[in-house]
Order: C-alpha cells, then structure tokens, then sequence
C-alpha cells in the first residue's frame, strides 16, 4: 500500500511538473514555457463543503464486509493553495457521521493536489470547469459512542477528486468525493472455553476493523489574492528577451540623440544663415545713395472716376515727399495730374485730372513745402502710359 501512493504520488508530481509549460491562449492555441512564481498570497483558497457518506467496514471476522445503509452527514473545511497552474496543496478537516450521529470520524488531513485540467490541455482563463484529483494522508480521531465519546485515533490515507466551476474571479463551485482508508478500531470477542462439557472460562479473540468512507460534498471556494496566471519565457529566453529589450531601447535612445543633435544643428544653421542675411542687408543698407532715390517722378494712383487718394496711395506719396523733403534742399515740385482717356468725356476728364493734382498739392502743403515751390500743369490730355490704370494718377517731379 505505502509502496503504491509512493509511484503515485511520484507520478502525480512528475506529470504536473511537465504540463506546467503548457499554456493555451484565447484563441485555443498552445503556448509553451513555464510561469512565473507566484507570490505567497496568490493562488490560495479556503473553501467549506456539504454532503453525504457512505462507510464499508472490514474486520478479520465474518461477516468481513457489512455494509453501513444508514448515511450519515460529511462537512469539509480547508485551506490551500496552487503552487504553479497543476500542482497544489490543502491542508483541512473532514468530519463524518454514521449510524444517526451515533458514531463520528474526525479527519485532519493534508492533500496534494494535480489540476489535470490545466496539466493536460494546457492553463487556460476562460475554462468553466477544472478537475483536479488528490492523494490524502492524516490522521483520524474515531468515536464509537457518540460523536465525542470513546475515542481512538489512527491513520487514514485516501484520494479524491474535486471538480470546480469558477463563478467569478474569486468564487467558486466545488464537487469533492473523498475515498479513505482508515483503520478505525479494535473490537474484542469472549469465546466460552468448553472441556468435558464444562464451560471453564472464555478466550479472548481481538478482531482488527479496517474502514472505507466515500463522501459526496457540494461547496463554495474563496480565492485569496491573485487566481490568474502569467506565462513567462524560460531562463535563456528571458535573458536573450531582456538583451534584445535593452540593445532595443539603447538603438532607440541613440537614435533619438541623433535626432536632437541634427534638429539643433539644424537649428544652429538656420539662425547662422539668417544672421548672415541681415549682415548683408545691413551693409547694403549703409552703402545706399539714398540722394537718388527719387530723382525719377513719383507716381500717385487714383481708382477710375476718383479724385481721393486710397490709405495705400496717401501712405505712398506722404513717404515720398518726406524723404525728398529730408534731403535738405529748397525743392521744388511739379504736380501733373492726368486720366484715362478711354473712360469719361473729355471735359469730364480734365476737371478730374485737374482735381486730382489739387488733392496732392494740398497734401504737399501740408507737409510743410512752401507754396511758391509748388507748380501745378494743367493736364494737356494726352496718355504717358500704355495702360489705363497708370494714367489715373498724378505725376510729382523735381525740378
């Protein structure tokens, strides 16, 4: 017997261990390598369960096998907890009725658990149901008159299984069926010793009893801390991830120096060339003749029909008669004011040329040129220009 739950518990260990770099993702396709290790407070539960048992008693007396009919009441408390997503571990107690409550067994136990679920067809989130069969050993406190009374205790070795159906992340639904072994009482039998048809006395007969509960509970089990798992790669894998993640970033890193470093560049050149430009500028600036810049006729424009001057123009012919003023001679102005011929009669547009040379005069009065510097020619009605646009202005010149 010890022999058996030796292989099998060398089994149990060696297939668990096996299957735990199995994994299925959500899409139902495998995955392999092992997980990570869980932290003391994941993956543990305690759960309570419920239910029935059935007791077969054996003794080396006949009869050897009476079989208990009356069922009695099972109750289950444990704690425990996963260690990787197959192998497991709880310890617990169990407690048994039989016979109307007249007898009791009280279980202390430790299982060693196999989640063949995820050991065979690989860890999956999403699965609803997981089955996951033990090996017990314990020790058991047997009472056979009353549930508290006449005391004796023994070993108890058994398997089980349990299948659990997650409701949420922390709740469970649990079915458990223990099978147990127990040795859990020696009965003593008075045989009359008879001699020439004289009973004399009575002979003392020890019969050994020998236990086999099966149980039937329905529970609920609370898990503690985090009850998901994380595939992660193996040793060298993670090494080589890690290096590759690193050589990544450093690239990465690098990579976006190189691009502040030419963006300042960059930068740096753009600010060179501007400053350049404005040396350029500025010395071109400092070797104008400003004396010639309006030694040819200054052109006023008027909008068709118009004798007013538009904000753009007055701007236009005020900087150029300042600047020719600042030249510090005693200037003298010519004002010729003309139209465009193809647009108005010919009356018409020498009144308008006429009107137009007057609102520059009086512009140039008002900036200070005195009057007798400034001539006036009536408009002879001829065109300077090709273009009627540029007809419809006043011409100021030097003389």
């Amino acid at each position: 017997m010890k022999k058996f739950f030796a292989i099998a518990a060398a089994v149990l260990i060696s297939v668990a261990s096996f299957a735990q770099e199995t994994n299925i993702d959500k899409n139902g396709n495998y995955k392999y390598g092992p997980y990570e290790t869980n932290a003391f407070t994941d993956n543990m539960f305690w759960g309570v369960g419920i239910g029935g048992n059935s007791i077969w008693n054996w003794t080396n007396k006949a009869p050897r096998f009476p079989l208990v009919t009356m069922p009695g009441l099972a109750l289950e408390g444990y704690v425990g907890k996963w260690f990787t997503p197959g192998v497991g571990a709880r310890v617990g107690y169990y407690g048994l009725t039989q016979n109307v409550f007249k007898q009791g067994q009280h279980v202390l136990a430790a299982d060693l658990m196999w989640n063949f679920s995820n050991s065979v067809y690989g860890y999956s989130e999403t699965r609803k149901w997981f089955w996951a069969p033990y090996l017990r050993a314990g020790l058991e406190m047997y009472c056979n008159n009353g549930l508290v009374k006449g005391t004796n205790r023994e070993w108890v070795l058994g398997f089980g299984s349990m299948l659990i159906h997650p409701l949420n992340d922390k709740l469970n639904l649990t079915i458990d069926n223990p099978i147990l072994v127990t040795k859990t009482a020696e009965s003593t039998q008075m045989t009359p010793v008879v001699s020439d048809g004289t009973t004399k006395g009575k002979i003392a007969a020890v019969a050994s009893m020998f236990s086999f509960p099966f149980s039937m509970m329905v529970g609920l089990q609370w898990n503690i801390g985090r009850s998901t798992w994380t595939r992660t790669a193996t040793t060298a894998a993670a090494a080589a991830a890690a290096i590759a993640a690193a050589n990544e970033a450093a690239k990465k890193a690098q990579d976006d120096a190189q691009k502040v470093a030419d963006n300042a560049k960059k930068e740096a050149d753009n600010v060179k060339n501007e400053a350049a430009q404005l040396v350029d500028e500025a010395k071109k600036a400092a070797s104008t003749n400003v004396d010639g810049l309006f030694d040819e006729p200054v052109v006023v424009y008027f909008q068709i029909g118009q004798s007013t001057l538009s904000k753009a123009e007055k701007a236009h012919a005020e900087y150029a008669i300042k600047n020719i003023i600042a030249r510090g001679e005693n200037v003298k102005f010519t004002l010729n004011g003309s139209a465009d011929t193809g647009t108005g009669s010919k009356a018409r547009n020498k009144q308008l040329s006429k009107q137009r040379a007057q609102t520059v005069y009086n512009l140039v009065d008002e900036l200070g040129v005195s009057r007798e510097n400034i001539t006036v020619v009536e408009w002879d009605g001829t065109e300077r220009f090709a273009t009627p646009e540029l007809n419809r202005a006043v011409i100021i010149e030097k003389q």
